[in-house]
């Protein structure tokens, strides 16, 4: 088995209520070459149930630098100083006031999804802190 060192966060993105993400803190794991996804920059290890079936607490996962996902796509999000693995959706705006931008085009409000159905949707406020950090390749 080929092994390759790969940087994984110290602190977990929750797949429930929420951990601080901070990607400047990361132990280097030597994993095997095959478990990483093409094109994946680092890894985060998935805390609590909210993403089971799919991904489960302590499992880590794999991620590439994006700025913009699509709707459907998994994605590690930065939200109010939480790191958070999601789903990513959008939806008509709550406020459209609050998500027109300059040229007074009226943009999607994104919204945090889980696999788990006991964890409802959660619409990201227009006032909070909001960041994609990266897509989950695995």
């Amino acid at each position: 088995i080929e092994y390759i060192n790969m940087p994984v966060i110290f602190l977990a993105a929750s797949a429930g209520t929420g951990a601080f993400l901070d990607d400047g803190n990361y132990d280097i794991v030597s994993v095997p070459r095959a478990s990483v996804p093409a094109g994946a920059v680092l890894g985060i290890r998935v805390s609590r149930d909210s993403m089971e079936p799919v991904y489960n607490d302590g499992q880590i996962v794999w991620i590439a630098r994006s700025e913009t996902l699509h709707p459907g796509e998994v994605g590690i999000f930065a939200y109010d100083g939480d790191g958070y693995i999601k789903v990513y959706g959008e939806q008509e705006p709550d406020d459209p006031a609050a998500f027109t931008d300059s040229y007074g085009v009226v943009r999607k409000q994104p919204v945090l999804i889980s696999y788990n159905k006991k964890y409802p949707p959660r619409a990201v406020s227009p006032e909070a802190s909001f960041q994609i950090v990266g897509r989950v390749l695995s």
